[in-house]
């Protein structure tokens, strides 16, 4: 498997990496996010009893869960079981507001209710029992609204196909999907007038129907579809969506991709004006479709712990284990995905079951899938666990003298050696006990260590700034013969401006890097690229820790 070095640096509250956007302007991407949904599906009376334990055990961005209410007559209501027409009390899930706003998350800022459309015996047709399925869509977006929540929409049919054009019935294909699309814009109409900035996250939307949008006639293939009337009732959706509404491409079908290619092909399938995801929309609703949709995909854990030949199985690459397969698959969604992956489990659990009895945990399924979820949903989170439990082992600091203690001479320190460029006017000195260089700068301290290719390393220190300097961390590579190599894999750690610092304007960023084959030695550089006059950057508190 090819090495992948990772760059995660922060300061409290600041992260860089390459693919998410910290604290940006309201146009921009969006943060990506990790979401929970599997037979563990909770209530929210659960949620209220064991949302801490499930933040510390599932390190998710935010759960799928089930919207439960009991009536004044005992009977259960529940949003997996909405289509019937049976009418709600929207009194009756005040209770349920109430258990999530309970919920004091540190974590799970992104949850949504699941909506399944299991069909109930009622006909596209069937005025009544529409109005009384839209009422509910209603309650369900009133307690989302009211819990700073979303809703999650499986059209999958769990049973009889709601989807599939039925001639029998005596209607035309067209007739029929002009029903499913009015029952669309009637579903979305009384949900967005509850919560007009609701988002939709749908396991699938058009890509179950991606064989119909590559099509140079796509009604053929929907006609004799599963699911050839659900483009219909996803038009009927944006109908009466409104602008602030969004859409999620949840993709299902990411259960069984293999590859990164495999998933940046979906995510354009799904989002690009010409894709077979667009194509299914109708011309009026395309623009709208585009504005509003991100792609996600779901992910199933399932995958890499069932046994070797089950159909639901997917096997390591030549020189990988199954997890391996995990880490670079999910990785390769998260990257392709626009906003959201939701991770799907079956025969294990992230927490106890409701009822009690034995269960077996993901992460004793598949150890590391608790720390790749952190390191993907909240590298910033992953690197303080990864540092607080290697201090707490005692890990060895490979760096010697990270702390300036020792000098060799009135402003240098053992074990460092410096460098500066020729036009560099600046001075390596000592400020307040540590190291620090001054003026119009580009120089460094430099320590190399021996490293083990393939091997991941933890690297931390305490980076202060004044005037205009800018300083890092970086992390380049030496051969055996210790020639510089691998330049493209020379990793930078930096600090954000503006965030906090201690008493002595000092903060700290922190790393993980892989090392490259070629490599056996890390040089690591405390770098001062800028600053005049009396600007200065100081170091203190460097640190190596060998992960793995």
């Amino acid at each position: 498997m090819k090495l992948r070095v990772v760059l995660l640096a922060f300061v409290v509250a600041c992260a860089f990496v390459s693919s998410v956007s910290i604290g940006a302007e309201p146009n921009a991407t969006p943060k990506k996010k990790l979401i929970e949904l599997g037979w563990d599906i909770p209530t929210t009376s659960y949620l209220r009893e064991h949302f801490r334990e499930m933040e510390e055990n599932a390190p998710f961005d935010g759960v799928i869960y089930d919207l439960v209410a009991k009536t004044h007559e005992g009977e259960q209501c529940s949003s997996q079981s909405l289509f019937s027409p049976k009418r709600w009390n929207r009194d009756d899930f005040k209770s349920c507001v109430d258990d999530v706003n309970a919920c004091d998350f540190k974590r799970y800022h992104d949850n949504f209710i699941r909506i399944n459309f299991h069909p109930a015996g009622f006909d596209w047709s069937d005025d009544d029992a529409w109005s009384a399925v839209a009422e509910k869509g209603a309650i369900c977006a009133f307690v989302a609204r009211e819990t700073h929540g979303d809703l999650c929409l499986d059209f999958e049919s769990y049973g009889a196909a709601m989807f599939r054009w039925d001639p029998s019935l005596g209607r035309s294909f067209d007739e029929t999907r002009a029903l499913a699309r009015k029952r669309g814009a009637q579903f979305c109409k009384a949900v967005v007038d509850e919560y007009p900035n609701v988002t939709f996250l749908c396991l699938w939307m058009n890509s179950i129907n991606y064989s119909a949008g590559r099509a140079p006639y796509p009604d053929e293939i929907l006609r004799g579809s599963g699911y050839g009337l659900l483009p219909a009732f996803i038009d009927g959706l944006l109908d009466a969506s409104r602008p602030e509404t969004r859409f999620v491409e949840g993709c299902e079908n990411g259960y069984y991709m293999n590859g990164a290619a495999a998933y940046v092909k979906s995510s354009l399938d799904a989002i690009s004006t010409t894709g077979p995801g667009a194509t299914l929309v109708s011309p009026e609703n395309r623009a709208k479709y585009r504005a509003q949709t991100t792609s996600g995909f779901g992910f199933y854990l399932d995958m890499y712990s069932n046994p070797e030949g089950s159909h639901y199985y997917r096997g390591p690459e030549p020189g990988e284990t199954r997890f391996d397969r995990l880490r670079a698959n999910l990785t390769a969604a998260f990257d392709a995905a626009e906003e959201y992956v939701w991770v799907y489990g079956e025969q294990k659990r992230w927490w106890a079951p409701e009822n009690g009895g034995d269960w077996t945990s993901w992460e004793e399924a598949l150890p590391g899938v608790t720390e790749l979820i952190l390191e993907l949903g909240d590298p910033q989170g992953a690197l303080v666990a990864l540092k607080e439990r290697l201090e707490k082992i005692g890990a060895k600091n490979l760096i010697l003298n990270g702390a300036f203690k020792e000098k060799s001479g009135e402003n240098s320190f053992q074990d460092w050696a410096t460098w500066r460029h020729e036009d560099s006017h600046g001075r390596f000195l000592e400020v307040d006990g540590v190291a620090a260089i001054q003026g119009d700068t580009n120089a460094c301290y430099l320590q190399s260590v021996p490293v083990e290719p393939g091997k991941k390393y933890f690297i931390s220190g305490r980076i202060g700034t004044s005037g205009d300097a800018l300083g890092s961390l970086t992390a380049r590579w030496q051969d055996g013969k210790r020639a510089w190599t691998a330049e493209a894999s020379d990793v930078r750690i930096a600090i954000c401006d503006g965030d906090d610092r201690d008493a002595a304007g000092r903060a700290e960023a922190y790393g993980v890097v892989t090392v490259p084959s070629e490599a056996r030695y890390l040089t690591l550089l405390l770098s001062a690229t800028a600053g005049a006059g009396d600007a200065t950057t100081t170091f203190d508190d460097i640190k190596v820790y060998q992960v793995e």
